[in-house]
């Protein structure tokens, strides 16, 4: 087989590889993979451990609900370009396998196992020239010192010698997914010089840009250094919003006042403060950090901190409630506007929602979520209630948490929010800011926003 399989155009372009690319892990980013590289002219054969996420892709569905990639998935597989199996052998024709699984952590540091399956079930496999590219979050040296002996192992052949093996990390965000895999510069760092050239051609077939690193730890390390950095930058963003409350001021003006600071190439880029983060990548990365410190000796304080501020916006939220309704939410009934952990998707992944809820109902309240994008019995097991539509969550509530930044909460208007309401003796709890800062001002609504003082 050839070392690498190419295609002749990019996303949308129509391009065919010289034989199907295989996925394995149809999650959320080996499903949004997959709709990309089949818009780029390649048949992709998943390889997933769960049947119900089989069954769906056979019946023409999309596993996940991301804007961009769910429309696109469907179609190519109601065409046949996108199949899905629960077994192995299906890559053992693909001259290009693409890892996707999870890594989850387990206490404070990584979880391989699904990586090492995946390398275990893979391996049999392979044949000489192939690609293998491992997508997942992998601790620095990880596929150096884990993946490329099982690989080697199970195959009987020599990583970067008789097949390619290079590291790519996804930089993907929910939310954004096809933007982002399809915009998006290819980190590259290949087992040898010749598996960076294989993975580096195989992703300018996509007509992606690369950047080529001199090995899969550096690569590993800029995939970490990124979420390293967002959540660091979330929670100098979240204590800021603390003092901004303290001081009286919008934290939201303070931002973009401070971001037209020009520093070195670019400006200061200060994100925005919120409800807390949640998602698979910005919760367990620190931590993934934190744990390769102690490895090498290294007492690492930033991931730590960074996990620790960000952890307690959601009490945080819980905190501006109680104040809003006078300082007790017992017999209070608060409706909390999405189960997402971001806007525009359905993934529950760590959301703030869930502590959120749980503060909520620990001081008495009656709580009603809602979320258009999460299915109810996904919302039921995580929650234990079956969740309204949005008009009847906000009916006659004593309180709004707006949890999520759905559009079509940012959509919502005051007057059509106290139009559901049916009164204007409710407050209003921001933690998202879809709401201007003085957009109640003369009306009977209480607002407390996530880092916005309280206006007289």
């Amino acid at each position: 087989m050839d070392g690498t399989a190419t295609g002749s155009a990019g996303p949308g372009g129509g391009g065919r590889s010289e034989g199907p690319v295989a996925v394995v892990g149809l999650g959320y980013v080996g499903t949004s993979l997959t709709a990309v590289l089949a818009e780029g002219g390649y048949a992709v054969r998943g390889v997933e451990a769960r049947p119900e996420v089989v069954d769906r892709v056979a019946a023409g569905e999309c596993p996940i609900e991301e804007p961009g990639i769910t429309g696109r998935f469907e179609r190519y597989a109601d065409e046949g370009r996108i199949t899905a199996s629960t077994d192995p052998a299906a890559v053992a024709d693909c001259p290009t396998v693409l890892v996707t699984v999870g890594t989850p952590l387990a206490r404070a540091d990584p979880d391989l196992s699904a990586v090492e399956t995946a390398t275990a079930d893979v391996a049999p496999h392979l044949d000489p020239g192939d690609l293998v590219v491992y997508r997942s979050t992998l601790p620095a040296g990880a596929t150096e010192g884990t993946v490329a002996p099982g690989l080697a192992e199970g195959s009987g052949l020599e990583p970067g010698v008789e097949f390619h093996l290079a590291y790519c990390p996804e930089r993907m965000a929910e939310g954004s997914a096809y933007e982002d895999l399809t915009t998006t510069p290819v980190v590259v760092g290949g087992v040898s010089p010749g598996s960076r050239e294989a993975a580096g051609s195989f992703w300018s077939s996509l007509g992606l840009e690369t950047v080529p690193v001199s090995d899969p730890t550096a690569a590993e390390l800029a995939k970490l250094a990124d979420n390293w950095w967002i959540d660091l930058n979330i929670a100098l963003a979240n204590e800021l919003a603390l003092l901004s409350e303290r001081l009286g001021t919008d934290v939201m003006e303070v931002i973009s006042a401070a971001n037209t600071l020009p520093k070195g190439q670019h400006h200061v880029n200060i994100m925005y403060p919120g409800a807390g983060v949640g998602g698979s990548c910005l919760h367990k990365d620190p931590w993934f950090v934190a744990s390769l410190g102690e490895t090498y000796g290294l007492d690492l304080e930033t991931p730590q901190v960074s996990r620790r501020v960000n952890d307690r916006m959601p009490g945080h939220v819980v905190d501006l409630t109680r104040e809003a309704l006078g300082g007790d939410l017992s017999g209070t009934t608060v409706a909390v506007l999405g189960v997402a952990f971001k806007g525009g998707t359905d993934d529950t992944r760590n959301s703030p929602t869930i502590p959120i809820v749980e503060g909520l109902r620990e001081e008495g309240a009656i709580v009603r979520v809602t979320d258009s994008y999460v299915p109810s019995e996904k919302v039921e097991e995580l929650l234990g209630t079956t969740p309204d539509r949005l008009p009847e969550a906000l009916s006659s509530v004593d309180c709004v948490v707006v949890a999520t930044d759905h559009e079509a909460y940012r959509a919502l208007t005051p007057e059509a929010l106290r139009e559901h309401v049916g009164h204007d003796s409710f407050a209003v709890v921001d933690g998202r800011h879809v709401f201007a800062w003085d957009a109640f001002d003369g009306t009977d609504v209480t607002y407390r926003g996530v880092g916005r003082g309280v206006r007289e």
